[in-house]
Parts: structure tokens; sequence; C-alpha cells
């Protein structure tokens, strides 16, 4: 209601300075002045809307980054689990041992890119999803720092290689299989994460598409007449 009062009075102090000096107004569209002028009651409403569409615009970006992290840290599961189901517990061979381990630190990685991730966006599933997560390598904290993984207060993990290496192979087997509950935990929680980030990212990126041209289809309905 203020920006239309303010708005009629721009009009009713444009209209009777155009009569003082004998010029009429045609109809002219208000939206059509304040575009040339840059000035009047729609920068006020253009620049809340930037506001808005920006903060969005920033919040979409950030679930799309955890969409991709937790994505990610499904196909590490995937993959270590694969590596890991595959290898003969009699067969210690350097070049499988490698790989396993390079697959460890790359779970490792993504496992920590996602709760970074999960611990800088806002909203209660989210806040959820991160307890939930930190709450995984917690529980298993004594299990994985047996096989050379260890567990920082704050959920995230750190690979010692070399103790990796020669840990007892019927310990990584169980932790780091596919059937291992560590591993199904991780996995389930990260496709809750995925789900539920890309949902809010969708909802996002539909609701600033859609406001976009607000303040030019406000205006556009307003005319100033004699």
């Amino acid at each position: 209601m203020v920006i239309a009062m303010r708005l009629r009075v721009t009009s009713q102090m444009l209209e009777n300075n155009r009569r003082r000096s004998g010029r009429s107004s045609g109809g002219s569209s208000l939206l059509k002045y304040v575009n040339n002028k840059g000035t009047g009651g729609s920068s006020r409403l253009k620049s809340m809307n930037t506001g808005s569409v920006r903060a969005n615009r920033l919040m979409a970006k950030g679930y799309e980054s955890l969409e991709k992290s937790s994505l990610n840290l499904k196909d590490q599961i995937r993959l270590l689990g694969e590596k890991v189901d595959g290898k003969d517990g009699n067969d210690h061979a350097e070049d499988k041992d490698k790989k396993i381990t390079d697959q460890v630190e790359k779970m490792v990685d993504s496992f920590n890119d996602t709760l970074n991730d999960l611990k800088q966006s806002s909203g209660v599933l989210n806040e959820y999803y991160y307890q939930t997560l930190r709450n995984v390598s917690l529980d298993n904290k004594a299990a994985l720092e047996d096989i050379g993984i260890t567990v920082t207060s704050g959920g995230s993990l750190t690979l010692d290689r070399g103790k990796l290496e020669s840990a007892d192979w019927e310990k990584v087997k169980k932790l780091l299989g596919s059937e291992g509950s560590f591993m199904k935990r991780m996995d389930y929680v990260a496709s809750r994460v995925a789900d539920n980030a890309r949902t809010n990212a969708e909802s996002l990126s539909s609701r600033y598409n859609s406001r976009g041209d607000l303040d030019s289809s406000y205006l556009s309905r307003i005319n100033y007449r004699r």
C-alpha cells in the first residue's frame, strides 16, 4: 500500500508539472518513465526482488553442490565395496592392496566433502542428516581407527595409508565390504541427502525464475493519466 500511495503521489506531481509546462501526458506508462529515469517506486521493489533472487540462486548452488558431493560419496562407497569384495582374503598382492587403499582415500575425501556441505547448508533436514552422517563415523570410531582411518571429534575422517595396508584383512573386509553396516549406513544417508538436495535445488530454481519479472509485471499495470 505504501508503494502504491507513493506511486500515486509521483503521478500527480508529474502531471501537475506537465500541465504547468503546457505538455500533455498522452497516457504514458509510469513503468516506462521509471525505467527511463531509473528512480521511483520500482527501484525499491526491484532492489528487494534482486536481493531475494540472488539469495535463492546462492542457496540453489549450495544444494547443487551438496547433491553432487553426496552422489559422489555413493559412487565411492559402491566402488570400494566392489574392490574389497573382489579381493581374496589370502591374496595380498601389492597392486590390489594399493587399489583398495586408493579407493578408501577417495571415499574418505568424498565423505568429508559431503559432511562439510551439510554443515554449511540450512534447513532442519540438512541439520538432521549432518548429525546422522557424523554419527555414522563416530559410532564406528574404534573399528575405523583400528584399520588406519582416524575419526575427528567433528566426525570427519583422515587416512593412514600405511596402517591400512598392514591392517588385518578380515577387519578391513568386515568394515569396508559392501555388506558392512558402516558402508550400508553411509550409503543410505548419502541417498537421502542427495534426494533432499535435489528437491530443494529444483524448488529454489523454479522460485527465482518465476519471480524474475515481478517488478515489471507489477508496474506495467499502473499508468498515470489526466
